[in-house]
């Protein structure tokens, strides 16, 4: 963990006065050179505040990687480091969020830095991306972005090795721990915590993105408005939701889906997770044997491997929710936000997202200056900071 995710974050109950204690750390290699402090409020570093600070304590705080400790805050509550990732979970998790946790858990087990998610290389995701943010590469440099639900975690490095974004990358799920591993971007921060509760500061963010996450959740629409808080009054959000079973978007597979989903919901998203990882797996053989004879009869068979069918089988069989939208709903939710330039993009055959700019309600007079100012700073600090020399 960086020093610097502390200064973005909050405690659940709403004090942002977090220090790290017990820190462990390692030192890593930090090739940039910052010629502005990175924090806007406090350095977690010197325990102290980020304006009494100098680039130079950033650009040694960058070279610190605490790999274990505790984040406490005023209030008494601990938060523990553990392999290098903060964990904002509750001490119980909900049985729903715990179901969720181990579906996605398993299912990113799946996954090998390499192959592709869900038959989708990397090149094609960054197009997706792009085309999800609507902005170009030079847009997106020295964006501070909340990757919500970020899955594998391989599309977050990549926001910041091909866009130059600082990433924060939550997931619920432990597949997180792998991608903390393989990442080598110092400005790539992940962390352990739920999109139901997020353990950020009001407004924090430039940018949110948060791609077949919602979906699972208990309540989509519940989903989206907990999420928008940590989005700044000009930020940008990307979310993106499945199609509904019907004729319109699957003209040839309606009724085969529909009876899957049947299955989904009676059956197999109420056994053990263990029991579905091997129930998935001996349908294996089914898709390996199609495959081949596919191939002797010339067609072209499905280019997915083993592991990305177990990847896919998991994310349609598994989830304890999965639910489905129209996209004027969905652009319904944008709307009673305060968003405007309400697109929807990113249609495929499974779904579609939309993207929204995030507008300040009050009237522009009833803004206090220090508010103006304070966004105005972060903002500036932020980009001036994540560009090297």
């Amino acid at each position: 963990m960086k020093y610097r995710l502390v200064d973005l974050l909050q405690c659940n109950c709403g004090r942002t006065s977090l220090t790290v204690i017990g820190a462990v750390e390692q030192s890593v290699p930090f090739n940039d050179s910052l010629r502005v402090v990175k924090c806007s409020e406090t350095c977690a570093l010197r325990k102290r505040s980020a304006t009494a600070v100098t680039p130079a304590d950033c650009n040694e705080c960058y070279t610190r990687e605490v790999e274990t400790g505790t984040i406490s805050c005023v209030c008494g509550k601990m938060y523990p480091i553990v392999r290098g990732i903060p964990r904002f979970l509750p001490d119980t998790l909900a049985a729903d969020l715990k179901k969720a946790q181990e579906t996605f858990s398993y299912e990113w087990k799946m996954f090998r830095f390499g192959e592709r998610n869900w038959g989708q290389d990397i090149e094609h995701r960054k197009g997706l991306f792009l085309d999800a943010l609507g902005a170009s590469p030079e847009e997106l440099r020295g964006k501070l972005i909340l990757d919500a639900g970020c899955g594998s975690g391989l599309l977050s490095m990549e926001m910041a090795k091909s866009f130059g974004m600082e990433v924060v990358a939550l997931d619920l799920a432990f597949g997180i721990e792998n991608a903390y591993r393989k990442n080598t971007k110092p400005y790539v921060y992940y962390l352990q915590g739920s999109v139901l509760n997020l353990p950020f500061k009001p407004q924090a963010f430039d940018r949110l993105y948060c791609a077949g996450v919602l979906v699972a959740c208990p309540d989509t629409h519940a989903g989206f408005k907990s999420i928008v808080p940590v989005l700044a009054k000009d930020g940008r959000c990307f979310i993106w939701v499945y199609h509904p079973i019907s004729k319109q978007y699957y003209p040839t597979e309606h009724r085969k889906l529909a009876i899957y989903n049947w299955i989904r919901t009676r059956i197999t998203s109420r056994l053990p997770i263990q029991v579905q990882y091997y129930l998935y797996l001996s349908t294996l053989p089914i898709f390996l044997v199609k495959q081949s004879i596919e191939r002797m009869l010339g067609k072209r068979p499905s280019p997915l491997t083993w592991r990305e069918k177990m990847q896919a089988i998991f994310d349609f069989f598994s989830p304890l929710y999965q639910h489905r939208h129209e996209p004027a709903e969905v652009s319904s939710w944008f709307s009673e936000q305060g968003f405007k330039n309400v697109v929807v993009c990113n249609i495929g055959s499974q779904g579609f997202g939309v993207r929204g700019d995030r507008v300040d309600i009050r009237p522009r007079e009833t803004l206090m200056p220090a508010d103006v100012a304070k966004s105005s700073d972060r903002r500036s600090r932020a980009a001036s900071a994540s560009s090297p020399n």
